[in-house]
């Protein structure tokens, strides 16, 4: 009987120390290298001869030369650093964004004076009204459509060169434009029996009710003229016929 139990705990020894080779092998099958791993020259781990242990893993390979397991360590962390990292850089993005000065553009320009005629020589300032008064950006750009009948500076002053019909255009940087025409006319010209002495002093209003005045003063000369010499006429005619009348008596 004692023998019989004998050889039954040497069996149980040798099974058990066999289980223990086997568990060995799996998990650590020789003695690591400098990179984690080590020959596995039997292929008992089926991962062929040579596989890793890292951090106390269970044996694996590194696909590409990374291990499994410290890659999805380290993705998980990259994952929560990025993540960090993304709601640090949001933060700060909301922190230090800043508002943008609104643009307001230009709707309607209109040349507030309303010129029709101007004389050569003359000149006359114009004024572009811009809507809304708050916009943006006012520039505004002058043109002549015929600088030798009129020229126009970026002011918009206009001076009269000779006669003839120009278009004066104000334009605004947006495209917006609004234009004038002006008729360019010859000086009025004074005749020769009114002198300097007759007219200095005087207002342009003066000046023509002067004119006017002569001129009808002139007008009426000639017809008290005409009536003159009708009345002539009509005498002398009187006359010829009462000195005829007497000589037929005769």
């Amino acid at each position: 009987m004692k023998k019989y139990i004998k050889k039954i705990v040497s069996v149980l020894i040798v099974i058990l120390s066999i289980l223990s080779i086997q568990i060995s092998v799996y998990s650590h099958s020789g003695r690591t290298d400098a990179n984690g791993g080590h020959k596995d020259n039997q292929n008992k781990s089926g991962l062929g001869s040579y596989h890793y242990h890292c951090g106390g893993n269970p044996a694996h390979l590194h696909p590409n030369g990374v291990c499994p397991y410290s890659s999805s360590s380290q993705s998980s962390t990259s994952s929560s650093g990025s993540s960090s990292t993304s709601s640090s850089s949001s933060s700060s993005s909301s922190k230090t964004t800043t508002s943008i000065p609104r643009t307001i553009a230009v709707t309607e320009i209109q040349i507030e004076e309303k010129i029709e005629n101007m004389e050569i020589g003359e000149n006359e300032k114009l004024t572009a009204i811009i809507t809304p008064s708050n916009a943006t950006d006012k520039n505004v750009t002058w043109q002549s459509s015929d600088e030798s009948i009129a020229t126009v500076d970026s002011t918009g002053e206009v001076i009269a060169k000779k006669s003839g019909v120009v278009t004066i255009t104000a334009t605004t940087s947006n495209g917006k434009s609004s234009t004038i025409t002006i008729n360019v006319k010859e000086p009025v010209k004074l005749e020769s029996s009114y002198t300097t002495n007759t007219l200095v002093g005087k207002t342009n209003t003066e000046i023509q009710n002067t004119i006017n005045t002569d001129t009808n003063n002139e007008e009426g000369s000639a017809l008290g003229g005409i009536i003159t010499l009708g009345l002539l006429g009509g005498g002398g005619y009187w006359g010829y016929k009462k000195y005829k009348s007497k000589k037929e008596n005769v």
